[in-house]
């Protein structure tokens, strides 16, 4: 009888954890359901649009062999198929950084006019995407339930629940 209602207790437990790491999960992938395109995963995709778009625009002034626009191409491929979390931070940081390898070789580069405000306007919106995902609350949310989960028994119960990734 004590083995089924231990039995039946950590079931419980880690089923209840289960659904706490789905939460936070949609909350990444989906955002909160109040508004439209407010997930963080939503605004990743929207710098990988930009992002192309900053390697299409870079056509007539950088080689499409540099080692950056590669990178950027080869990031974005990735992230429209990861779905690990930290996987993702990961991959959002080398897009981070060889877009703005990029941006800035650009910058120094003579322009058309043209070409020099879609970069104004591409340059915009990345950095808007950039600061919309650093003032999310993601990170926030996971660290609750680490907290939360964090006692005993619940640490002997997280062993065996899903995992929550930190987007850092």
């Amino acid at each position: 009888m004590l083995v089924v209602i231990c039995g039946s207790s950590t079931l419980s437990a880690v089923s209840s954890m289960n659904k706490m790491v789905k939460n936070v999960n949609d909350y990444f992938f989906n955002g909160d359901g109040q508004y439209t395109n407010q997930s963080i995963y939503s605004d990743i995709v929207d710098k990988t649009v930009i992002a192309s778009n900053l390697v299409n625009l870079s056509k007539n002034y950088v080689s499409g062999n540099d080692e950056h626009v590669k990178a950027i191409t080869q990031a974005i491929n990735d992230i429209e198929v990861e779905t690990s979390v930290s996987k993702l931070y990961d991959l959002t940081s080398t897009l981070d950084t060889n877009v703005n390898w990029l941006l800035t070789e650009l910058g120094n580069t003579a322009l058309n006019k043209t070409d020099n405000d879609m970069l104004i306007k591409y340059q915009s919106q990345y950095r808007s995407e950039t600061n919309t995902i650093n003032s999310s609350d993601y990170n926030t949310k996971v660290r609750n339930y680490d907290n939360e989960v964090s006692g005993f028994p619940g640490s002997i119960f997280k062993i065996f629940a899903n995992k929550a990734e930190y987007f850092e």
